[in-house]
């Protein structure tokens, strides 16, 4: 009893430390708008116009409208990034605020303006970074175009200063990224298929055993199968691990300073040694003394391996 509450207290704490890193993190909110039908009539709606949000979207033949809405007076901050993945294509685009009669307030001319490489940490992604500027408005509605001479392209628009990552929003983050890597960032698809593989592996031999060690909390026969079947997938466990470990330090190697990768580099840590410790326990495991508890913390560590893999990759 005493050891299952220790391993219960032991992946509390390290959820906790996980999701008070990610709060200290100094990043966009990131916003994915691409799929969203947008016009002057039906504009992107941005709350919150202080707080640091990056709104990702695509040109389509059409300028892309965001609209802020405040009673109060603000700091508006606007900068305009383009992503630099191969394959992007389109042109540098421009920005033009306007105010709710249609008098320009602030106008971001990116065919005249300097583009500078931009190297985003959170989501380990590169980007030129184009004009910015910041602007003491009063309370109103301000309406945000974007566009260039063809409207076609992919774009990135920051709005606000105010660095603020809370927890919930570095759940949402970790969400969105893997569909922003997908629609803006050319991804490697020989690693992504042998980094499955290996979490296929293994995470697919570890599913068996857990399933078998919940089956064997009330029989001392399947007991026994769970022990006969573990010498088999086993070396399957340890293959997966070895593999998806070394495609990982393939993806760290080349680009280290990704702050989500340095995370699910820790996870993938923890997930080794616990690899060890639940073959270990289950290697002794007799009816009634079962590594539940640690294997299922080893199947949750997988799983977010898994999903922040795909996000970095």
């Amino acid at each position: 009893m005493v050891s299952k509450a220790k391993n219960l207290g032991l992946i509390i704490l390290f959820v906790l430390i996980l999701f008070l890193s990610l709060e200290t993190l100094s990043a966009h909110q990131p916003r994915l708008d691409t799929g969203t039908a947008v016009s002057i009539e039906n504009p992107i709606i941005v709350d919150n116009p202080e707080i640091s949000q990056a709104f990702y979207g695509q040109l389509k033949g059409e300028p892309v409208y965001y609209q802020i809405n405040s009673d109060t007076s603000f700091q508006l901050y606007v900068n305009l990034l383009v992503p630099t993945s191969p394959g992007q294509g389109g042109e540098l685009v421009s920005a033009e605020v306007t105010d709710a009669s249609g008098n320009t307030v602030m106008y971001l001319n990116g065919t005249n303006s300097t583009w500078t490489p931009y190297f985003e940490e959170f989501g380990g992604d590169y980007y030129l970074k184009g004009p910015e500027a910041t602007l003491e408005v009063p309370a109103g509605t301000y309406n945000i175009k974007i566009f260039n001479s063809q409207n076609q392209g992919k774009y990135s628009l920051a709005i606000g200063k105010i660095e603020a990552f809370p927890a919930n929003e570095a759940i949402t983050a970790l969400f969105t990224l893997p569909l922003l890597k997908e629609e803006f960032f050319a991804k490697p698809i020989s690693t992504l298929f042998l980094e499955f593989v290996g979490i296929i592996l293994a995470l697919g031999s570890l599913m068996v055993l857990f399933t078998l060690l919940v089956k064997s909390r009330k029989s001392e026969e399947m007991t026994k199968v769970m022990l006969q079947v573990w010498g088999v997938i086993k070396p399957v466990l340890w293959y997966g691990t070895i593999i998806a470990t070394v495609v990982w330090a393939l993806v760290v190697y080349a680009n280290p300073l990704n702050i989500l990768g340095m995370v699910n580099s820790l996870i993938l840590i923890i997930i080794i040694i616990m690899t060890w410790l639940v073959g270990s326990k289950t290697s002794k495991a007799s009816f009634g003394k079962l590594p539940l508890i640690s294997c299922s913390i080893l199947v949750i560590l997988w799983w977010i391996f898994a999903f922040l893999a795909i996000s970095v990759i």
